[in-house]
């Protein structure tokens, strides 16, 4: 049972880390070599989705952005941004620009990381995660909240059982009229001995009586 619950809990965690991943923004500082509008076929018919064509900074690895409207990151500009990407894709070559994003890259199912802003940076420019630092410590800080309710929850059910367990020794009196009614041995015992000491009491005080 102990190791099915790591289990469990090992998948939670491995599932809560992999949509995290997915959901919180990222960074990257490439140079943009060209914008495209792609079209794609869906269920109701075809639709047109903007492409974005980078390449790193200082290499000749390429990253390909798709750019659409989210209401996760409340994103309804992405003609706006398709064209400022537009812009900086005609200016000089190794100029650096900063695409934040969201998403995974998989070739195989064809998806693309969604580009939610673009902006321009210095070559060297280092990227600090501020707003994923800030989600990060208060999921913690909540888990570990929701952690010591789960505990005291569980505490105060244990000993709620506790009491109403029949056979505890909680549960029995202290004392009964039974008991209270029966002496112990060493009461009895010191009782018979009182009685001897104060028969013999007695029969030395009728001698002395009779002697006089």
């Amino acid at each position: 049972m102990k190791k099915l619950k790591i289990i469990l809990i090992g998948c939670c965690l491995i599932v809560m880390g992999l949509a995290l991943h997915y959901v919180l923004p990222q960074v990257s500082v490439v140079e943009v070599v060209g914008v495209e509008v792609k079209r794609t076929d869906v269920e109701v018919g075809t639709r047109d989705v903007y492409m974005i064509q980078t390449r790193l900074i200082g290499g000749d690895k390429v990253r390909v952005f798709r750019n659409e409207d989210s209401w996760l990151y409340f994103k309804l500009n992405s003609a706006n941004l398709q064209t400022q990407a537009a812009v900086f894709a005609r200016e000089e070559k190794g100029t650096a620009v900063a695409i934040r994003h969201y998403g995974w890259r998989l070739p195989l199912l064809s998806m693309f990381p969604n580009a939610t802003s673009v902006w321009p940076v210095e070559p060297g420019y280092r990227h600090i995660p501020i707003f994923n630092i800030v989600i990060l410590v208060f999921l913690l800080g909540l888990g570990f909240i929701a952690r010591r309710a789960f505990k005291r929850a569980s505490g105060q059910l244990t000993e709620l059982r506790a009491r109403h367990t029949p056979g505890r020794a909680d549960n029995v009196p202290s004392s009964s009229p039974s008991s209270s009614s029966k002496s112990s041995p060493a009461s009895d015992a010191g009782h018979d001995e009182w009685l001897q000491s104060d028969q013999q009491t007695s029969s030395r005080s009728d001698k002395s009586g009779r002697d006089d």
